[in-house]
């Protein structure tokens, strides 16, 4: 059994999108965790600003088949994957940390990733300057 720290984010209808997935998440392993909800400016690209969070679930059996869960709710929830990642998005769910393994540096690049991701991991000691990068929403997961 593995411990998962997947990070969610939107910025095409978002408290819809992020809403419904968690919906998803809780119907696929009822223990799983939400950090609250942030509001932050696209990076990379023009677009407008995304809602993230990040969920810890305990109890994954296997992380491939996971990741081809999670792979399937974007695209019902119309992802686009056509060329350039760089873009706005209904659905983003990325596996960020198994169990001690961090998989993606994201968790300490970004202050959207890294603030929701320090609520329900113990991180990095977190630089003032992240929150000043990121606003908490009253959205409710």
């Amino acid at each position: 059994m593995h411990t998962v720290l997947l990070g969610l984010g939107s910025n095409i209808e978002p408290e819809f999108h992020l809403s419904q997935a968690a919906v998803a998440l809780r119907a696929l392993l009822p223990d799983v965790q939400f950090s609250s909800v942030y509001r932050s400016k696209a990076v990379g690209m023009d677009g407008d600003d995304f809602l993230n969070a990040c969920a810890l679930l305990k109890g994954v059996n296997d992380v491939e088949v996971l990741q081809v869960w999670l792979k399937a709710l974007e695209d019902q929830h119309g992802r686009d994957r056509s060329e350039g990642s760089w873009k706005p998005r209904t659905l983003d769910l990325d596996i960020l940390m198994v169990d001690e393994a961090l998989l993606e540096e994201d968790v300490y690049q970004y202050a959207h990733v890294l603030v929701p991701a320090s609520e329900l991991i113990p991180c990095k000691a977190i630089a003032g300057k992240a929150y000043a990068l990121v606003k908490k929403v009253e959205l409710e997961l």
